[in-house]
């Protein structure tokens, strides 16, 4: 299948500030694409071909509340922009936001609603922030996951990592570099071919997924490049995976060593003589370290603010009783005389 073909199959969805920056990439590489915000300054830093501007949307500054105010506001544009810019895709990668306003407050719903909506596959694209971000970015994240869950209705989900790379922007640009080559899906030999169906396979898995991308000479890496040197959210050490898919330059491929580290799957598809080495990995447990040390800093964050409050509301001064105006006055005040009888001064000596 040609490139030109198997391209409009998947289609990507850019909602909030992040949405609109990680898309980019695969806009320009001809995939289709539309960009939707409540901002429509952050609109305009996108030169996007299919812009969706959340009607009465000013910008959702980290709210979630207000986001999933203006989706129920703007659904049915947001439905109708997808069905009719993307008609013929069989994947939708849905990418916002974990820690933001507008992307992480539509992010589940949109998810479940297009995928009832459309009948296809959605894959779901999202960053988690690094030490630098608040408390307000580290309880959306929290609250987004509660979300994310629950669904029973999505495949894929890469989890990008901003503690990874300071270069926000370089975070997505590998992001692109990895998941087009294997959309691309070019390898093939006697000793081996991972087709179309295995590539949307591993889509279709539940669970999050890591991908990585390595140049001929660097085969070797591959292990570390899935485990630890990488944009991805860290995995869960207890070996729970799904599937595997490996596109290799060479003719033979070792999985022994991976296996040890990652688990083993159900079943591993194997593509050989690719120009690259591409691996995905495709049903690992969701992030609940990484996710748990987020929620721990939100609650550290909150105590913080919430003792700064207290205190703001404290009396300016302890000693709320001193008399400032008085201290100098010569003149004491007149103390009242209790009228006494003599019967009462004579009491006295009694």
């Amino acid at each position: 299948m040609y490139r030109k073909e198997y391209i409009n199959f998947y289609g990507f969805l850019g909602i909030g500030q992040f949405g609109g920056n990680v898309t980019r990439k695969f806009e320009e590489a001809n995939y289709p694409c539309v960009v939707a915000n409540s901002s429509i300054e952050d609109l305009a830093t996108r030169d996007a071909k299919n812009k969706l501007h959340f009607r009465n949307g000013h910008g959702c500054h980290k709210n979630r509340k207000k986001s999933k105010a203006l989706l129920k506001e703007n659904l049915e544009e947001l439905i109708d922009e997808v069905r009719s810019k993307m008609p013929a895709i069989t994947t939708l990668f849905i990418c916002a936001s974990s820690a933001g306003g507008t992307g992480s407050g539509m992010l589940a719903a949109v998810a479940k609603i297009l995928s009832k909506q459309l009948g296809i596959n959605i894959c779901i694209v999202t960053v988690l922030p690094d030490k630098s971000e608040n408390f307000q970015s580290y309880a959306n994240t929290v609250e987004l996951f509660q979300e994310l869950e629950k669904l029973d209705c999505i495949g894929a989900t890469f989890i990008l990592d901003n503690s990874k790379n300071k270069d926000k922007m370089k975070i997505n640009e590998i992001f692109f570099t990895h998941l087009d080559a294997l959309l691309a899906n070019e390898n093939g030999g006697d000793y081996g071919c991972l087709d179309r169906s295995e590539i949307d396979n591993l889509l279709a898995t539940p669970g999050m997924a890591i991908l990585s991308k390595l140049g001929k000479d660097n085969s070797d890496k591959l292990l570390v490049s899935l485990v630890g040197n990488n944009i991805y959210a860290p995995m869960e050490q207890n070996k729970v995976i799904r599937y595997m898919g490996i596109m290799s330059c060479n003719t033979n491929v070792e999985l022994d060593e991976i296996y040890s580290q990652v688990g083993t799957p159900i079943d591993t598809y194997i593509g050989t003589n690719a120009p690259s080495n591409v691996c995905m990995l495709a049903g690992l447990t969701l992030p609940k370290t990484r996710l748990n040390e987020i929620k721990s800093m939100a609650q550290t964050n909150a105590e913080i603010i919430k003792k700064g409050i207290d205190a703001a509301n404290d009396s300016l001064f302890d000693d709320d009783d001193m008399d400032f105006l008085g201290t100098f006055e010569t003149n004491s005040k007149p103390v009242k005389e209790e009228k006494v009888s003599s019967l009462d001064i004579l009491s006295e000596f009694l």
